[in-house]
């Protein structure tokens, strides 16, 4: 924690700090397997024929098949392990991207649209890389925040790389390079399981673990049991809705910035996929104080004061945004202008996301902490993006960048305005809000 004596960090157990360096770099490659197809998916999608109307509804059906999958995988990493897990999803997940790539060479909606969904509820990496994180980081030093940060400059390195990749060689090459970078994450992901332990075994003999492994086969039914059992009957308080509510919403704004603008980059503006690359590598940097120095934030003004200040700097932007792509701004200065933008990245995303992992973390039961992340991730990523790619991607095709970004505006403005209404309606929560931290 914040203000831990030199003394506490030095008794850490030196397994504990091994493990830590081995997450930092599970973080780092999985997020060059996913940054460069994620990335880059909507221009590809664009440029080969299909209209943003037909992008909009693949990925609301992707995030759908999400919805019903993620909370099977959150039960599985509760019970299990969520190292087994993410290794069991990376490979589903590139195993199914080579049905995807037909479908796209096909020019077939309909087929596209299957395999999107078949690959979507493989996916599980990122929430059970979350949960594995908060286990491992949990009585030390080290923040989520700290080991998110090294997913964020793999994102920047990976979408630069992709980006100059995809120009050079086409934008079949996007397929070879996710090829690559999943195997090796599939590769290290095998021999991470044979050096951090599994859950509940940290620092026990080796004759007890054996004992427990035996065991494991005759009680992970019961355990499963008891797992779903525990889910359905655990009521969810009004701090866990807050937070699930607000990725929701937050999850819709985010689509203007990760989609659309980046739509507009491609169709609108005629910029390179290297140069669109540079865009994301900024927007990441600016992630990087952020993560680094998120403990520090926290205590300052507490978790909920983090999510305040991330939807205040996201209307800030879109406001930004909306006079960078009018007619005010001239052809040859708006790429600049917009470049400048990507440096508020951070100053939101990352506050945000660290905020609301963390505070959903310590809201909820001992028992069900992945499965919680997997909702947070369900909020945010599947239903969040995939209304906001639905809507504001017709809303793009009909009336313009303009339109879509002043309904961004009207719901950052609503969803500040929820927050702010029940922390004030109910005092006594807001202490448990910020955990102890001091509110805003």
């Amino acid at each position: 924690m914040l203000g831990e004596s030199p003394t506490k960090r030095s008794t850490r157990p030196p397994h504990t700090i091994n493990h830590l360096k081995l997450t930092k770099l599970a973080v780092f490659l999985h997020t060059i397997s996913i940054a460069g197809w994620n990335r880059f998916l909507s221009p590809i999608l664009l440029s080969s024929g299909f209209t943003p109307i037909q992008i909009g509804k693949i990925k609301l059906a992707s995030q759908i098949a999400k919805i019903i999958s993620q909370p099977i995988w959150g039960v599985l990493s509760d019970v299990y392990d969520p190292l087994g897990v993410i290794t069991i999803s990376t490979f589903l997940g590139a195993i199914t991207l080579t049905r995807v790539r037909i479908a796209i060479d096909a020019k077939n909606f309909t087929q596209l649209t299957t395999w999107r969904i078949v690959r979507s509820a493989s996916t599980a990496a990122s929430p059970a890389l979350d949960a594995l994180v908060l286990r491992l980081v949990e009585n030390t030093s080290e923040g989520y925040g700290r080991q998110r940060l090294w997913g964020s400059v793999a994102w920047g390195l990976s979408s630069l790389c992709a980006g100059t990749i995809i120009d050079q060689f086409g934008e079949g090459s996007i397929f070879t390079y996710t090829y690559l970078t999943s195997g090796l994450l599939l590769v290290f992901f095998v021999i991470l399981g044979r050096i951090i332990p599994r859950k509940g075994r940290v620092g026990q003999s080796p004759q007890k673990k054996e004992t427990q492994y035996s065991s494991d086969g005759v009680r992970r039914r019961s355990r499963m049991c008891t797992t779903i059992r525990e889910a359905s009957n655990t009521p969810l308080t009004i701090q866990i809705y807050i937070i699930l509510m607000h990725s929701f919403i937050y999850g819709i704004i985010m689509v203007l910035f990760d989609s659309i603008l980046m739509l507009q980059l491609e169709r609108d503006f005629g910029i390179s996929r290297s140069v669109q690359g540079v865009f994301t590598v900024v927007s990441i940097l600016s992630t990087l104080p952020v993560y680094h120095y998120s403990n520090e934030l926290k205590e300052r003004i507490g978790h909920i004061g983090m999510i305040q200040m991330s939807i205040i700097i996201s209307a800030i932007r879109l406001c930004l945004t909306k006079v960078a792509c009018s007619e005010i701004i001239s052809d040859n200065s708006r790429a600049n202008w917009l470049l400048l933008l990507q440096l508020l990245h951070g100053f939101h995303f990352a506050a945000n996301w660290t905020a609301s992992v963390e505070l959903l973390d310590t809201l909820a039961s001992r028992q069900l902490q992945s499965l919680m992340q997997f909702i947070l991730n369900m909020a945010y990523f599947t239903a969040g993006n995939g209304v906001g790619n639905l809507w504001l991607s017709f809303v793009y095709e009909q009336h313009g960048g303009q339109a879509a970004y002043s309904r961004g505006l009207w719901l950052c403005i609503l969803d500040f305005l929820f927050i702010w209404t029940l922390k004030r309606y109910n005092k006594r929560a807001a202490p448990l809000l910020v955990t102890g931290e001091s509110s805003v």
